[in-house]
């Protein structure tokens, strides 16, 4: 039996049209791609929990190539998640059980946070546009801006960590055949990635914060034991010891002072320390970073602690003046 041609051309065509779908359908390869990609540590070096926030930089370094033989311009997506999913709003770096608030930014204000598009609080990854004419390639920089949050007055003491591995970073590309650059991510990740590690350590700290003078009033010289109180406001890191040791200004180790009138008189009126209302325990200077000796022994909160002075004149018979001295406060920790 003889095959018509027409019938043969009839079978053909649906084939052809089929292949041509198929081939259409092939997505087009990258042109642009990135590599040496790498994120320099964010290490905030020591961190004060009383004062107010702490501000570092990294910097990320990237080279890309166009491979292709036109000019090709693509949008670069640097994407930061949190390892393991964790909270962005703010970041939290690890010391065990204690955490440290910090947060990444994109702009030197620190108003833009660096964040990924895939999760989290902010979906605000990086951009970078670049454009590259055929078989060409550039490098370049962009900086991260990190910030320990202030106000942590409660930070434990310690060193803090947060590492980034390759699946809290990612870098996307989408490329087009133009020399204007796409305004939208591509949401396809490349095998692309820049682990980095941000570091702290809280350091232990203390001040006096706040004095209250004592007056022991005008008196007559007749008067004894002659007695008032006073304070200091202490503040601490959480969780660290101190040690308070009050030193007058003849340097007497166990806080037995006097006072003085200046101005050509020479009396010296004699006064002690004590650490009670009833005047039984001297406070004195004895105190070091590990024990209390004759002073007073607290552990920091982060919050200002007040601590009672108390003092007495044994007498005032002493040639009528003003008298007065100056107690050095002391703190060990």
């Amino acid at each position: 039996m003889k095959m018509s041609p027409r019938n043969s051309t009839h079978t053909l065509l649906p084939l052809l049209m089929l292949l041509a779908l198929l081939f259409g359908v092939t997505p087009a390869r990258a042109q642009i791609t990135c590599s040496s990609t790498s994120m320099s540590g964010l290490n905030f070096g020591s961190v004060n929990p009383l004062a107010s926030q702490t501000n570092i930089t990294a910097t990320l370094n990237y080279t890309c190539k166009n491979s292709g033989n036109k000019t090709y311009s693509a949008l670069l997506c640097f994407s930061i998640g949190e390892p393991g999913g964790g909270q962005t709003n703010p970041r939290l770096m690890s010391s065990g059980a204690n955490t440290l608030k910090f947060q990444m930014y994109q702009d030197a204000n620190r108003s833009t946070v660096w964040g990924s598009q895939y999760f989290g609080s902010f979906l605000t990854p990086l951009q970078v546009s670049i454009t590259l004419a055929k078989n060409t390639s550039t490098s370049g920089s962009a900086t991260l801006y990190g910030q320990v949050l202030g106000g942590q007055i409660s930070a434990i003491p310690g060193s803090y960590a947060d590492v980034y591995a390759n699946g809290d970073t990612a870098l996307t590309i989408n490329d087009v055949q133009s020399g204007t650059p796409p305004t939208s991510c591509d949401w396809s990740q490349t095998a692309n990635y820049f682990p980095f590690t941000v570091s702290a350590t809280v350091t232990k700290q203390c001040m006096v914060t706040a004095t209250t003078d004592i007056d022991l009033g005008t008196v007559p010289a007749s008067a004894t034991n002659i007695a008032n109180n006073g304070s200091i406001a202490i503040t601490c890191s959480n969780t660290t010891p101190y040690y308070v040791g009050l030193s007058p200004s003849n340097n007497n180790s166990a806080g037995a002072g006097v006072m003085s009138a200046g101005g050509g008189n020479t009396d010296q009126l004699p006064y002690q320390l004590y650490q009670d209302a009833g005047m039984t325990t001297l406070w004195g200077n004895t105190a070091t970073d590990t024990g209390a000796g004759n002073g007073i022994a607290s552990t920091g909160t982060g919050a200002a602690k007040s601590h009672t002075v108390y003092v007495r004149a044994p007498s005032a018979d002493f040639r009528p003046d003003s008298y007065s001295d100056t107690v050095t406060v002391v703190v060990n920790y």
